[in-house]
């Protein structure tokens, strides 16, 4: 893993893209494919839609809108944007935690989450120009010649290291990969693992945002990756759970302040 020092700007700017998936699915949760993604950052064209589906229903869940791939900006420059938890299904499948093996992706790389993997093995990808047509995998449509940066935010933050974790092992894509509140996605192995095939990664965690201290199990088997940012919003939000986790908390922190806190939950 190379080691760069932490760019708050770049991190506040990520902010809006896993923003606009979150507002995309709240709009329309029921469009898999939408044709654009509301509050895409300007300057950005949507390339491809990133469909997953919940594994609470048997047999696995209609697939639904967690992401997407745009590509724009100055320098040009491709973002993965994963959203994070944004229904009960989605918060009952977080929270199976049992550990099993990541060999099947990535080989070597320990264990993760039961309920993060199995919703990331059911990743596909929809060209948004074209309704209607078959989904795919999502490596082959990343251009290898424009920088690829993977972003998320909470159960999106997990995915999202999931997804970085296959891309550098198995591609010869090297994402950077700046991630918001994320959970433990995995032990010591998985973690190792990461860090050997990734190159930029950041994990920024508010201090009082519990959901960065998750799993927990009797034998503390899981462990975060590297390398951790911390942040701290004690006293320039509200005291909740919602709050301390919520995306718009840690933009608002790292920009110290320049983007304001949400009506809800200033102090």
């Amino acid at each position: 893993m190379l080691s760069i020092p932490m760019n708050t700007a770049t991190a506040v700017s990520l902010g809006p893209f896993i923003q606009a998936a979150y507002d995309q699915f709240t709009n329309a949760p029921d469009l898999v494919n939408p044709p654009e993604i509301v509050n895409l950052p300007a300057g950005f064209t949507l390339e491809r839609t990133i469909q997953m589906s919940d594994f609470i229903i048997e047999p696995i869940g209609e697939p639904k809108l967690y992401g997407y791939l745009a590509k724009g900006g100055e320098p040009i420059q491709q973002v993965i944007a994963i959203r994070g938890t944004a229904t009960a299904t989605e918060w009952w499948d977080n929270l199976h935690f049992l550990p099993v093996s990541f060999d099947p992706t990535v080989k070597g790389g320990g264990n993760v989450a039961e309920g993060f993997y199995d919703i990331y093995k059911t990743l596909t990808t929809m060209d948004p120009t074209q309704q209607g047509a078959a989904a795919s995998g999502l490596f082959d449509k990343i251009d290898p010649n424009i920088p690829v940066i993977v972003t998320g935010h909470s159960l999106g933050a997990a995915l999202a290291t999931l997804l970085a974790a296959d891309m550098s092992a198995n591609t010869p894509l090297k994402p950077q990969v700046w991630t918001f509140a994320s959970p433990k996605v995995g032990d010591a192995n998985f973690a190792a693992a990461y860090g050997y095939h990734s190159t930029v990664s950041w994990r920024i965690y508010n201090v009082p945002d519990v959901i960065t201290r998750v799993p927990i199990d009797p034998f503390d088997s899981y462990q975060h990756v590297n390398a951790g940012y911390p942040i701290d919003s004690t006293g320039k939000t509200r005291w909740s759970l919602g709050c301390l986790h919520d995306l718009n908390t840690y933009i608002s922190v790292l920009s110290d302040g320049a983007v304001p806190i949400n009506n809800p939950c200033r102090p």
